[in-house]
């Protein structure tokens, strides 16, 4: 799978109708170039050698809930780039949620990527996903499996399916 440019990127990231269900709101980001290796350096705390773009979008939960989903994309020209970028990120969520709060449990997932590494604490859920050359990253503020299950699946999904040069609809 080749890397996706910061338009590709845009359709990527999960749309209104894929989780109109349970979230709603937020427009998608990406951007390629220097600010994105400076972005995605900060937060996967490694050089981001072959970062093409980065991307993301921000929902809130329908309803009285309080929950929150961050999705980003980081691109790279190979694999092993996206390998790397993914340890870095990993790594570096798991030290920052020792710092605040009670350390971050793994949590098996089935969530159709390359390589997942997805993990929990009392407050919130993480999924960390190399799909072919692509990283993403999916934060949920609550601590449920299912639904961290859920969103780390549809993002997957909208990867693979942009990056086999179908539409997503948008």
């Amino acid at each position: 799978m080749a890397g996706l440019h910061a338009a590709a990127l845009i359709k990527a990231l999960p749309d209104e109708s894929d989780v109109s269900k349970w979230f709603s709101g937020g427009e998608p980001f990406a951007t390629g170039g220097a600010e994105a290796v400076t972005y995605c350096a900060k937060e996967t705390g490694v050089p981001c050698t072959g970062l093409i773009a980065f991307g993301g979008k921000d929902i809130e939960a329908s309803g009285s809930s309080r929950a929150r989903v961050e999705f980003r994309l980081f691109s790279f020209e190979t694999a092993e780039q996206a390998r790397a970028g993914m340890k870095g990120l990993a790594d570096k969520q798991r030290k920052e949620a020792a710092q605040y709060k009670d350390p971050s449990q793994p949590v098996t997932l089935v969530s159709g990527a390359d390589e997942t590494d997805a993990f929990m604490d009392d407050a919130t859920g993480d999924a960390v996903l190399r799909i072919g050359t692509v990283l993403a990253y999916v934060t949920i503020s609550e601590n449920e499996r299912d639904a961290l299950e859920r969103v780390a699946g549809l993002q997957v999904d909208r990867v693979r399916t942009v990056a086999a040069g179908r539409s997503t609809g948008l």
